[in-house]
């Protein structure tokens, strides 16, 4: 059985533009590779032009601008060199939250008709609440303050997935049960980008009509969410399915950029032909 201080990890941690993986996109990429036995580390650091501007609420948490992305890559570029940074498949990797990077991350791929790495991924949640029972809360920043690890809170890519690695290190020290590797698998909550991938789809009855729209490349004006105000214009580029909720990805004429809507929340729509 392999050993866990002797396996390959890359931690990972991602900033974004809010929290929706449908509407929101990526801002930073940080990685570090690892072995925990090790000293030496090898890390990815990126900026990420998100093509949609950052809410100033956001910039407050994490610090990165528009003027910051601005001559950065988009993340069709960006991708194949993260790919080439996970390398083999047999790396495992780790996320403090896992869900939301690795949402994120499988929403970029599909954006990207990229397939996503094959690597399982490892939620660090679970271990520290194994490894520190005592803690009030399991935020990555305030696991680092209570181990002594950090006085200030970057919230960056790289900066919390150096953090991530050595929580891990300390956390992998204090559980023998997870001495080898399958032990920690079968303790671990574990993920595949796959898990949070979407499914092009024929949609619902009562949205054919904007499927055809999408097969003849015709905008829409809708009227979209709970208190819908003004209709919006947007063309619509193709309709799937996450977690049994429909979306169409579409650009948004208003604002600009590519948007992802709820069908559920889209309250009426006109076709408008060319």
């Amino acid at each position: 059985m392999q050993k866990t201080l002797k396996t390959e990890f890359i931690a990972f941690d991602l900033e974004t533009t809010g929290i929706s993986s449908f509407v929101d996109r990526i801002v930073d990429i940080g990685a570090v590779r690892f072995r925990p036995a090790f000293t030496s580390v090898d890390t990815f650091d990126q900026l990420v032009d998100p093509e949609q501007a950052i809410p100033p609420m956001v910039t407050a948490i994490h610090g990165i601008t528009d003027k910051d992305v601005l001559d950065q890559p988009v993340i069709d570029e960006v991708l194949p060199a993260f790919d080439d940074f996970i390398g083999s498949r047999d790396t495992v990797l780790v996320a403090h939250n896992a869900p939301f990077d690795c949402g994120f991350l499988a929403a970029a791929y599909t954006a990207s008709d990229r397939r996503p790495p094959n690597n399982r991924i490892i939620c660090s949640l679970r271990l520290f609440q194994l490894a520190f029972p005592d803690f009030k809360n399991y935020k990555l920043e305030t696991i680092g303050r209570n181990l002594g690890l950090i006085d200030n809170e970057d919230h960056r890519g790289l900066a919390d997935s150096l953090l991530l690695m050595r929580c891990l290190r300390l956390a992998l020290e204090v559980l023998p049960q997870f001495e080898y590797l399958d032990n920690l698998m079968a303790g671990s909550n574990v993920y595949h980008f796959t898990d949070f991938s979407s499914v092009d789809i024929t949609p619902p009855h009562e949205f054919l009509q904007l499927q055809l729209a999408i097969e003849d490349e015709c905008a829409l004006k809708i009227h979209y969410g709970e208190f819908p105000g003004a209709p919006m214009l947007i063309t619509p580029k193709k309709i799937f399915r996450q977690n049994n909720t429909y979306y169409v990805k579409a650009h948004c004429h208003r604002d600009h950029f590519e948007k992802t809507f709820r069908l559920d929340r889209i309250v009426s729509y006109n076709v408008v032909r060319k």
